[in-house]
Parts: structure tokens; C-alpha cells; sequence
């Protein structure tokens, strides 16, 4: 993958640089706008005015208003809910902060798509690949050629 390209796309993925209005969200998660403005009232979940004062809501706040939901569906109060969101969303981040940190480039390994993580170490001499099967996803090292061959 090109690496401007690659650090485009890590920047824009880390700074959520998604933004949707509320209808958007509403639609997309199944929360009234009302309870959308409610919860963001409370401080659970935030917004950024847009031009006309619209709320412009973040890809992340999206998926933690979800949470919220399916939290209280579950039968959380709506302040637990948030606070057990956020967490999973704090989660997210650092699981997207891996990836994008990681991430070299689309390969093939014994047939099977993989990602290719990077060096394994400070030696540099493996890779890390992130091979994925049908039944999930394995780890395998792989050796560099020789530098000196």
C-alpha cells in the first residue's frame, strides 16, 4: 500500500473524520432524534455544530449511541449504558490504534488472504502476518530473505 496513502487514511480513521447528521444516526441506529438530542443533553454522547447549527455527529459517536441502545435494551440503566459504551468504544480506538500502527500491506500467505503487520522485532528479520482462514484468523511469522544474499 502506498504510504502517503496509508498515512492519509490512518489519520482520517483516528481523528473520525466521518461526520453524519442527526436524521443520519437516528436512521442508522434506530434511536428517536429525540432521544439522540436527550442523550447528548445528558453529556453520553456528543456533537459538533454544522453549518445552520446542525449537529454533525462523529462515525465514533454513532457506534457508541448503538451501544447505548443495545445496552439498555438489555436492561442497563441509561447511565450505566453509557459508561459501559464507553468503555467499549476506548476499546475500539486502541484496537484501531493497533491496526493503523501495524498495517503494511495486503498478501497472500499458503493461499489464504492475509495482512502483513511489519516486522516482528527489532532484528527485522521475521514479518507478522495476520492470515485468515474460514474459521478465523492465525498469526504466522515469516523469515525475510537474507540481506546479504
Amino acid at each position: 500500500m502506498d504510504k502517503e496513502f496509508k498515512q492519509k487514511l490512518a489519520e482520517i480513521v483516528k481523528d473520525n473524520a466521518w461526520y453524519m447528521g442527526l436524521g443520519d444516526v437516528s436512521r442508522a441506529t434506530g434511536i428517536s432524534q429525540t432521544k439522540l438530542r436527550y442523550w447528548e443533553r445528558k453529556g453520553y454522547i456528543e456533537s459538533k455544530q454544522g453549518k445552520n447549527q446542525n449537529r454533525k455527529f462523529s462515525y465514533s459517536m454513532l457506534i457508541k449511541a448503538y451501544q447505548i441502545k443495545l445496552f439498555l435494551d438489555q436492561g442497563y440503566t441509561l447511565a450505566v449504558a453509557a459508561e459501559k459504551a464507553e468503555a467499549k468504544n476506548n476499546v475500539l480506538k486502541l484496537v484501531r490504534k493497533v491496526i493503523f500502527d501495524r498495517f503494511e500491506d495486503v498478501a497472500t500467505y499458503d493461499g489464504h488472504q492475509a495482512i502483513n503487520l511489519g516486522p516482528f522485532d527489532e532484528d527485522k528479520d521475521k514479518l507478522l502476518y495476520a492470515v485468515i482462514y474460514d474459521g478465523g484468523t492465525q498469526f504466522k511469522l515469516v523469515d525475510l530473505p537474507d540481506k546479504e544474499a
